[in-house]
């Protein structure tokens, strides 16, 4: 349950709002919000795995404008692949990609990540990563089920009669993603509250501790 709770209330999305506009615009189906959650997580990785092994050539200065050169790379690349063998998915997605990727990459790609090596490259591209398709599908889940009365393309009869067709529009992407937000928002908030508890708890018994000892 921490596990699952840390994915959500620290996700860049949740917390610096970053991606926010492709989170938006791209999940309202599940395959579009899959899509991007990937396509995201495999240049998240590419990238970081590059800059790993170009970091003991390059110096200081020469780090951003690297950062932004291989980041380019990588998202023209996954974008005519996409384009080439999943166009229908490839539409859905167009320019967002592009602003998803670089949004989130630097937390794949953070200087004491790169200074890790390789390894601490890969874990925390795949943990972001992971963490930004987790919102994207559960967006595109509600987005779709509620607004289409359908699930990566297949109808739920049930839900056809209480379909909310405005979650699958623009207006929607706002709607959702606010109270994706907002809960994830009141979840850091209460393990945060939880936390300074302990700790003041902890400080309380080591001063009674003291006294005692006094």
């Amino acid at each position: 349950m921490k596990n699952l709770r840390n994915a959500v209330t620290e996700n860049p999305m949740m917390v610096l709002f970053l991606g926010a506009c492709p989170a938006m615009g791209a999940t309202a189906t599940v395959l579009g919000a899959a899509g991007m959650g990937v396509a995201v997580l495999v240049v998240m990785l590419l990238s970081g795995m590059v800059m790993t092994a170009l970091k003991k050539v390059l110096p200081a200065s020469g780090r951003v404008p690297a950062y932004v050169l291989t980041i380019a790379g990588f998202v023209s690349m996954t974008q005519m692949l996409m384009n080439a063998f999943l166009p229908d998915v490839y539409k859905m997605l167009g320019i967002y990609i592009a602003v998803a990727a670089v949004d989130l990459l630097i937390f794949g790609t953070e200087e004491s990540a790169v200074e890790g090596g390789v390894g601490t490259v890969v874990s925390a591209s795949l943990k972001n990563g992971l963490r930004f398709l987790i919102i994207l599908v559960v967006m595109g889940v509600v987005r779709e089920a509620l607004g289409s009365a359908s699930i990566a393309g297949k109808d739920i009869a049930f839900l056809t009669a209480y379909r909310i067709p405005v979650l699958a529009m623009a207006p929607g992407g706002f709607l959702v993603y606010s109270f994706t937000a907002a809960v994830c928002s009141k979840l850091w908030a209460a393990e945060k509250l939880e936390g300074e508890g302990a700790a003041c708890a902890a400080t309380g018994i080591a001063e009674y501790n003291e006294e005692a000892a006094q």
